[in-house]
C-alpha cells in the first residue's frame, strides 16, 4: 500500500467501506489485520440503499463477519429512489451520493483519518474506459485516485485483481454477498464491465495490466503539473506568465484557476479556445463554465471570476 499509493498504513485509524461483497470483505480483513499487527483501528461502514429486498439478509451478514473479526459496525439505510426523485438525479449518481455522504459522516463521527475502500483493479480499467467515453483529458483519462488527501479517501486495492481477493478469501473460507444489481445493464458502469470490458479483454488479455500502467503513468505526469503550475492566487492570471510558458502549460494554469473558484468540470474545448483568444489579443472576450465561472482576456492577462 505505502509503494503504490505513498501511504503508510501503520497506526492510522480507517473506516472501511463494507458492503459485504468479496472487494470490500478482503479490504475489511486486510485492514483488520494490520491493526492487529501494527497499531490503529478499523471500523466497518455498511449502507443499505434500500433498493433491493436482499439488503436487510446483507446487513446482518454485514454485522456477523464483523463480530466474527472483532471489529465495530456502523450502519445506516436511505432511501436511494426518493433521493435520486428529490435531487433529479440518476439512481447511480444518487447511490454515490448517499454512499459518500454516509462515509464523511462516519469517518468524522469515530474519528478515522481515512476513508477505505475496496476499488480493485477491475474497477480501474472500468473507470478508465468510462473516462475515455465522457471524453476526458489527460491525466485524469488514467483514472481515479489511489489516494485523495483532501477527501480523506485511499483506495489501497487498486492495483489488485478481483481474481486475487476472491481467492483469499475462498482460501480462508470468509463468504461474502453478491449483489444483483451489478447485472443490471440499465447502469452505465455494468454496461462497461458486462459488455465493453470483456470486448478488450479478448483484444489484449494484458488490458488490466495496461490499465494499471496507465495510472502509474497519470500519477507522474499529474504531480509534474501540479509542481509547474504552482500556488494558485488572485483573480488575475498574469501576461508575464502567459507569454512565457508552454500552451501545455498555460491550459493547466487556466484550469487550476478554475478549480480554485470552484467545482465542475471544465470542458478542453472551452479551454483551448480561451486559449486561442489570449494569442489572438481578443481583449473582452469573455468564457463561461460550469458553475457560473468566468475567465476573461485582457490585456493583463485572463481574469478569473463569476457571471454577473
Amino acid at each position: 500500500m505505502r509503494d503504490e499509493l505513498g501511504v503508510d498504513p501503520i497506526g492510522a485509524d480507517f473506516l472501511c467501506a463494507y458492503s459485504g461483497g468479496a472487494d470490500s470483505t478482503a479490504l475489511l480483513l486486510t485492514l483488520h489485520c494490520l491493526s492487529l499487527k501494527n497499531g490503529g483501528t478499523v471500523t466497518a461502514a455498511h449502507l443499505d440503499h434500500g433498493i433491493r429486498p436482499e439488503s436487510g439478509a446483507e446487513v446482518l451478514h454485514c454485522k456477523e463477519i464483523c463480530a466474527s473479526m472483532g471489529v465495530q459496525i456502523v450502519s445506516n439505510a436511505v432511501d436511494v429512489c426518493r433521493l435520486a426523485e428529490a435531487e433529479s438525479m440518476g439512481l447511480e449518481e444518487a447511490g454515490r451520493k448517499a454512499r459518500y455522504d454516509f462515509l464523511n459522516q462516519q469517518m468524522k463521527a469515530c474519528g478515522a483519518g481515512w476513508i477505505a475502500t475496496g476499488h480493485h483493479l477491475g474497477d480501474l480499467a472500468e473507470d478508465v474506459v468510462m473516462r475515455l467515453i465522457r471524453g476526458t483529458g489527460w491525466p485524469g483519462l488514467s483514472g481515479m485516485a489511489g489516494i485523495d488527501t483532501e477527501r480523506r479517501l485511499i483506495r489501497p486495492l487498486l492495483m489488485t485483481e478481483k481474481a486475487v481477493l476472491v481467492e483469499f478469501l475462498t482460501e480462508l473460507g470468509l463468504p461474502w454477498v453478491e449483489d444483483e444489481s451489478n447485472t443490471d445493464t440499465g447502469m452505465t458502469r455494468n454496461r462497461v464491465r458486462h459488455s465493453i470490458l470483456p470486448s478488450l479483454l479478448e483484444e489484449n488479455p494484458n488490458f488490466l495490466e495496461s490499465a494499471g500502467r496507465l495510472w502509474r503513468l497519470g500519477r507522474i505526469d499529474e504531480a509534474y503539473w501540479d509542481e509547474q503550475s504552482g500556488i494558485v492566487e488572485g483573480t488575475l492570471l498574469p501576461k508575464e506568465t502567459l507569454e512565457g510558458s508552454h500552451k501545455a502549460l498555460r491550459l493547466r494554469l487556466y484550469k487550476a484557476h478554475l478549480d480554485r473558484l470552484g467545482s465542475g468540470q471544465a470542458l478542453a474545448d472551452t479551454l483551448l479556445k480561451m486559449d486561442e483568444a489570449w494569442q489572438n489579443r481578443r481583449y473582452g472576450t469573455i468564457f463561461q463554465y460550469p458553475g457560473d465561472r468566468t475567465g476573461k482576456i485582457t490585456p493583463d492577462g485572463v481574469v478569473f471570476g463569476f457571471k454577473h
